[in-house]
């Protein structure tokens, strides 16, 4: 049976721990283990992500990691809701489980990368956790992966891992417990029952404790961090009766306390959602759980067995991994609860990585069969080519043979059109030649049709007659004649006010549709008048006429 081997990087509130884990069957096993504490004031919470980055190159360089990365990132940084929706087929679920959630979390659901998980299903309805992480808090992540050298593959929450752990390390486990995670920001806790399980995060953890201890003692947070872990360790010079020992001694009784309290209301939450028992055991895991007192208080607050959870039953620890055994457990839980999640039945996990990354990563693995199959598409025209390449040698010494034949042939033809060139030339100057002879006796027959429209007009002679020519846009000539000339007006010998115009100028409308009869004319435009000679006395009257040349018969 084939291994399998994943890179896992939890990425804590306190500390970043990756893990290198081979599954094979049912076992696991982890082979590499290491773990890089966060360097930044805990207080600070927009220090956190720049110092996970720092971590994370620091685990790429010193241990030799890099590749695909399964994320865990823990239960502060993920809103977590339980929702109740019509139980409905799966393909449809998504939908309900958006609308249900937007009702229920305070962010716009395009402001949230989220995921669900079922948790219970009685047929009528269906118990679903949706667990949501901002998305630009997610997408800054990324960018902070990608910089270390790594590649994010899934980013799971922690806050549903510990039931696959439990699972996994406690198989024949069917008894109401309460898995209680204690981080360095929040408590993760996890009711597991026969039916599935119920989840809760509180936002008070180990830095809670520090901050208790900052204010009384009224140092700043990191110098408060020391002296808790020297004081708990019992690495200090205190005696029992020193105010600085019972201080101390009062921040964690009551953190203990504070501790105790939300436990019980969280129970009490459990017991009115999911109708369920009480808790009959409860499993502490992480490193806050190893506050001195705070099993034995919690056992006595809660009635029931209180025990550290042991989340490397049934796992493997390869040779070269030295860290202390007890220190394993407390920091291993969610490692192993993603690493187990194909190894168990109804397993619970969710994926917030973005779904444009997701698509990337798809296209990632795809590349390759996608290059080959390019590459064979490429050589599929390769036998055509080669046939074609054949082809044009022999078609190449054919063009090479009929060039050697075209250079007389060429020459001859710069020869042609020269000889072609010369009888353009002389031909134009014919067709000149042509249109003079035409053109004489054109205007011969023209002057005799003239001389005849006036004759029958009577009264009338011509002064002058002028050519218009012109030539259009496109080429084409048009010709004009622009006669000029004067009527005799007998009538108006003694006074010109008795003269009637409009019988002038009737006449010499008439003579203009004699003119137009000639078949040299195509149109004229309408005689201009002048009527001053004869308002003046005189027995004239000039006039000209435009007559429009037919171009099929110049002049």
């Amino acid at each position: 049976m084939s291994i399998s081997k994943r890179l896992i990087i939890n990425c804590g509130a306190s500390r970043v721990t990756a893990a290198v884990v081979s599954s094979q069957g049912g076992s696991l096993q982890i082979e590499k283990l290491v773990t890089e504490d966060l360097q930044y004031d805990f207080s600070n919470e927009e220090a956190i992500l720049p110092s996970v980055g720092a971590a994370l190159k620091v685990l790429a360089q010193t241990h030799k990691l890099s590749g695909k990365a399964t994320l865990i990132i823990p239960g502060n940084q993920v809103l977590t809701k339980t929702i109740r929706i019509p139980h409905i087929e799966e393909a449809k679920r998504a939908q309900i489980i958006a609308f249900e959630a937007q009702q229920n979390i305070p962010y716009p659901l395009h402001e949230v990368v989220w995921d669900s998980q079922v948790v219970g299903d009685d047929g009528v309805e269906t118990e679903v956790l949706f667990i949501a992480a901002k998305s630009n808090l997610v997408d800054d992540f990324c960018g902070y992966v990608s910089a270390a050298g790594f590649t994010a593959e899934s980013i799971s929450a922690a806050t549903v891992l510990d039931y696959n752990t439990l699972q996994f390390a406690y198989p024949e486990l069917d008894d109401d417990v309460l898995l209680i995670n204690i981080g360095a920001r929040s408590t993760n806790l996890l009711f597991r029952n026969p039916e599935g399980f119920f989840v809760r995060n509180i936002q008070l953890g180990g830095n809670s404790l520090t901050q208790n201890i900052a204010d009384s003692l009224g140092k700043p947070f990191v110098q408060a961090e020391a002296v808790k872990h020297k004081f708990f360790a019992e690495k200090h010079g205190y005696s029992e009766d020193d105010s600085g020992a019972q201080l101390l001694n009062s921040c964690s009784e009551s953190f203990m306390r504070r501790m105790s309290q939300e436990i019980t209301r969280s129970i009490v939450n459990y017991r009115r959602q999911k109708g369920g028992a009480a808790p009959k055991r409860i499993l502490l895991n992480g490193r806050g759980s190893l506050l001195k007192g705070l099993a034995e208080q919690l056992s006595i607050t809660q009635k029931v067995p209180v025990e550290f959870f042991d989340p490397l039953q049934n796992v493997t620890l390869d040779g070269s991994i030295d860290t202390d055994i007890d220190v394993l457990r407390m920091q291993t839980s969610e490692i192993i609860g993603e690493a187990c999640r194909g190894m168990i039945p109804d397993a619970a996990g969710v994926n917030l990585l973005p779904e444009s990354i997701q698509s990337a990563i798809a296209f990632a693995q795809k590349k390759p069969f996608i290059l080959i199959a390019a590459a064979c598409l490429a050589l599929v025209p390769l036998p055509a080519w080669l046939a074609v390449k054949s082809a044009h040698s022999v078609y190449s010494e054919q063009v090479r043979v009929i060039q050697a034949g075209l250079q007389p042939l060429q020459s001859s033809q710069a020869q042609i059109r020269d000889y072609q060139e010369q009888a353009e030339v002389a031909s134009e100057a014919i067709q000149r030649v042509e249109g003079l002879v035409n053109s004489k006796s054109n205007w011969i027959q023209f002057f005799a049709e003239l001389q005849e429209s006036l004759h029958l007009a009577e009264d009338v002679w011509l002064d002058k007659l002028n050519i218009v020519r012109e030539q259009s846009a496109d080429g084409k000539s048009s010709y004009e004649v622009l006669v000029e000339g004067q009527l005799l007006v007998r009538e108006a010998v003694n006074s010109a006010e008795r003269v009637d115009e409009n019988v002038l100028s009737d006449q010499l409308k008439s003579l203009r549709a004699s003119f137009e009869d000639s078949e040299f004319i195509v149109s004229s435009h309408s005689p201009v008048i002048t009527w001053t000679k004869l308002h003046e006395g005189l027995n004239v009257l000039p006039f000209s006429i435009n007559l429009v040349v037919d171009p099929a018969k110049p002049l």
